[in-house]
């Protein structure tokens, strides 16, 4: 899928859904999201199981990362429904772009989160650098750049920044 198709999935749900929260997308989707204990390193999955979508979620997260969490889980969703009937997609590392469907989920991800005219007034009108943007939007500061780099690559004269693909390791 092409870089503008992606951010149409993360686009399409916000205002399908009229809420950038993706906990309320998830609900208006009929997709439970479940806080699970004991889950050690592994962040979220995303599920299928008899037609049933599931999103878990570490309750061991904070409510920020949850919110990544489940709007990266709601980019499977959306995206590799049919990856998810057979065996969870599970979640050890966010901003993983070694794989296409992961690449694939952060980016709806950022889309669902973070607003685009938002992000281009804090960098064209105040100059902000992508750690104050992330300040600001009380976001992670590697889904910023994530979104940047997307925005770059679908044609705006943006810089791109790198972000560590292994933070949350």
């Amino acid at each position: 899928m092409n870089a503008e198709n992606l951010s149409k999935v993360g686009s399409r749900l916000v205002k399908r859904c009229g809420t950038r929260d993706p906990f309320r997308i998830a609900r208006q989707l009929g997709i439970e999201v479940l806080f699970c204990e004991d889950f050690g390193p592994l962040k979220g999955m995303y599920r299928v199981i008899k037609r049933s979508r599931f999103i878990f979620i570490n309750e061991n997260l904070s409510a920020q990362m949850q919110r990544i969490v489940c709007a990266h889980e709601l980019g499977h969703d959306q995206l590799h429904r049919n990856l998810a009937k057979g065996s969870a997609i599970q979640e050890f590392m966010l901003y993983d772009m070694t794989t296409k469907p992961e690449y694939e989920a952060n980016i709806v991800a950022a889309e669902i989160l973070l607003d685009t005219d938002e992000i281009l007034e804090y960098i064209y009108d105040y100059g902000y650098t992508s750690e104050q943007i992330a300040r600001a939007m009380e976001t992670d500061i590697n889904l910023v750049a994530l979104k940047i780099a997307h925005l770059a690559e679908t044609g705006y004269d943006l810089r791109r920044i790198e972000h560590k693909s292994d933070f949350l390791k």
